[in-house]
């Protein structure tokens, strides 16, 4: 598999695509035009949500949750809407909405967002109402270690980053938020670039980015300043003859471009590699899958260091808010990088890549009306992705060392940042 540059936004995270590599299918059993969209039951819906799923989700051969059983479990629910339905003339949507968390809520996928329309609400209710069932968002806030959401613990990572209170020495910065648009992509990336100084005068380069967006930056396509930025952070990588080591701070990194790892791996390849693994449902059976099709990283022709020859250690800061392309950098540089170090806590759980316009992948997710959810929607990872042998969908990246924040000082953000210097000051 060669790698494309691809780029999908839903709800608030921007996340990896791949290309794919299969035959053209005999037929596409749901390429989600408005005609496959015509129920006039509720249990209609149920059932075609069902039968799709049972078709299209790339993870039943590792999820757990009992599909058949969910069937005959919910069936009689959806009949009884039906009922109430006939009865009174309306379903009320507090009452429609947890058939549906039931049916979707704990599925492994936490990419996946389904978005399925009340056929027939109270008049009180909005038009069209149209409940949305995130598996992550369900999932992610029962973990021991969790502490708030994304948006709120990236202002105050954000905050910190202003002052950066350290034990360590700066003796350089450089921040801004850089507004791009990338065909035809409108959003913004905020970067903070640090470099540190050692008390034996090395240097350690640091970088935070709210998003996995390097790669529009560097084409040009940006705000100015933002090429400056990460260059400068490249280039005193590759340049500094007393470079101690690096941080990549990916704490709350939302996502974003698969090509930026062009620059955050490919800078200190020697040769090409094979990075990870995917694989797409390629029938309508449940788990007829293709074979894993590996997909490869080339060194990048304009930046270079090779950190393993000079054992230079490359730290990664993570935590729970980490998502997609900010959980795949740092497991993409454990595994093909031995001097890369993860430190924090564990990351979100999207690792899978999704291809928006199904084109050639017919038995895969998403499917449905991607542009007004009517009727329904389901934005469901494409492919399944395996990474160092492993499948790791709702379970992110595991870091080296553990640093909860829940049980940090209130100046965790900085406890975390002194513990990644300290570890390279050591190393």
């Amino acid at each position: 598999m060669k790698k494309t540059a691809y780029l999908l936004v839903l709800s608030s995270s921007l996340l990896l695509l791949f290309s794919s590599c299969r035959k053209d299918a005999d037929y596409m059993p749901y390429p989600g035009e408005p005609s496959k969209l015509a129920y006039n039951t509720y249990t209609e819906q149920f059932e075609h949500l069902w039968k799709v799923m049972s078709t299209a989700y790339v993870f039943w051969g590792i999820d757990t949750v009992d599909w058949d059983a969910t069937h005959n479990r919910l069936l009689p629910l959806f009949r009884d809407l039906d009922g109430k339905y006939q009865d009174s003339g309306f379903v009320r949507t507090s009452d429609f909405e947890p058939l549906y968390a039931n049916m979707f809520g704990s599925m492994i996928d936490h990419h996946m967002t389904v978005y399925v329309e009340n056929l027939h609400p109270h008049p009180s209710e909005t038009y069209p109402s149209i409940i949305k069932i995130n598996p992550a968002s369900l999932e992610v806030p029962t973990r021991p270690y969790y502490i708030e959401n994304r948006n709120t613990e990236q202002s105050g990572i954000k905050a910190f980053l202003k002052t950066i209170e350290s034990n360590y020495t700066v003796i350089d910065r450089d921040s801004g938020t850089f507004a791009f648009n990338d065909a035809g992509l409108s959003a913004s990336v905020t970067l903070h670039y640090c470099l540190f100084r050692l008390a034996d005068g090395r240097v350690v380069p640091y970088l935070w980015q709210s998003m996995a967006a390097l790669t529009p930056l560097m084409k040009g396509k940006g705000t100015p300043g933002g090429k400056e930025l990460i260059e400068k952070w490249l280039h005193t990588i590759c340049d500094s003859a007393n470079l101690a080591g690096i941080i990549l701070d990916n704490r709350t990194n939302r996502g974003g471009y698969q090509d930026d790892l062009d620059y955050l791996i490919g800078t200190f390849l020697n040769h090409r590699e094979t990075i990870f693994e995917t694989r797409y449902k390629e029938g309508p059976g449940r788990i007829e899958y293709s074979a894993w099709c590996p997909y490869y990283q080339d060194p990048n022709p304009t930046f270079h260091r090779d950190i393993t020859a000079e054992n230079i250690p490359y730290v990664i800061l993570t935590n729970v808010n980490s998502v997609s392309m900010g959980e795949i950098e740092p497991l993409v540089a454990r595994a093909v990088l031995p001097t890369a170090h993860i430190m924090g806590e564990r990351t979100w759980g999207g690792t899978c890549p999704l291809q928006p316009d199904q084109e050639d992948l017919n038995y895969n997710a998403p499917f449905g009306d991607g542009e007004n959810h009517r009727g329904h929607y389901v934005y469901s990872s494409t492919f399944a992705c395996r990474i160092g042998g492993r499948q790791l969908e709702s379970i992110g990246c595991e870091p080296d060392e553990v640093f909860n924040r829940k049980d940090a000082p209130a100046q965790s953000f900085a406890t975390l940042l002194d513990a990644a210097l300290n570890y390279i000051k050591n190393h």
